[in-house]
């Protein structure tokens, strides 16, 4: 599929997946959302983190659910509950998994996506919010 340039894939993904943490972290910390909320982001985050756990421990690759994520997350960015940057980021990030060449690549893209999912939650959810409400 062919994506808009997404700031949250270039910016975060990417550096996550080439091992640059430092820029991938100093990204999140000036990446704005304009309509996510924390409830919206949590519940996106609760159905794509157990997919990501299974592929990470067992390589094993549901590309059905993977689909399926991929249409949730466009289905909440039509609906506006999530902004258009990171839902397309995200997205894209399903559809490498999914296409990925072998159960180690796509375990290290599962792992990637997983980090850069709790990163995003850690800097620009629960950190721009601090106080609001309580995750952990």
């Amino acid at each position: 599929m062919s994506y808009s340039s997404s700031r949250f894939y270039t910016n975060v993904i990417q550096n996550f997946k080439g091992g640059n943490y430092d820029a991938g972290l100093r990204a999140l910390t000036s990446y704005r959302i304009y309509r996510t909320t924390a409830a919206s982001f949590r519940k996106i985050y609760n159905m794509i983190v157990p997919v990501l756990d299974r592929i990470i421990s067992s390589s094993n690759v549901d590309s059905r659910t993977l689909i399926r994520l991929h249409i949730i997350i466009e289905y909440q960015k039509n609906r506006n509950v999530i902004d258009e940057d990171l839902a397309n980021g995200i997205k894209q990030a399903l559809d490498e998994i999914r296409n990925a060449r072998d159960p180690k690549q796509a375990r290290k893209l599962a792992e990637t996506l997983r980090d850069s999912l709790d990163a995003f939650l850690a800097y620009v959810i629960y950190g721009g919010r601090r106080g609001e409400e309580e995750w952990l």
